[in-house]
Formats: structure tokens, sequence, C-alpha cells
């Protein structure tokens, strides 16, 4: 196999990681977005009930 052969194959696998972890951390920060979205949301529920 040539040099250049298993650069490149190196250069693609580098590349699918980087975006397999930049997926994965979008995924993370959606995630932990709508759990905080959710728990203000609850919180204003409790708040407004409380004001009743």
């Amino acid at each position: 196999m040539k040099t250049q052969d298993y650069t490149m194959k190196i250069k693609y696998f580098e590349n699918g990681l980087a975006l397999v972890g930049a997926i994965l951390i979008l995924a993370s920060v959606t995630v932990a977005a709508n759990t905080a979205l959710a728990g203000d949301i609850g919180t204003l529920e409790i708040y407004y009930s409380a004001q009743k």
C-alpha cells in the first residue's frame, strides 16, 4: 500500500471521528437544554398555582 493511500484513509477516519464527536456533543447540549427548559416550565407552573 502506498503511503499516500494510507494517509488518505487516516484522514477520512479522523474526519469521521470528529464528525461523530460533534454530533454527540450537539445531541448532549440539546438534551441538556430541553431538560433545563422542562425544569423552568415546571417551576413556573408551581409558581402560578401557588399564586391562586
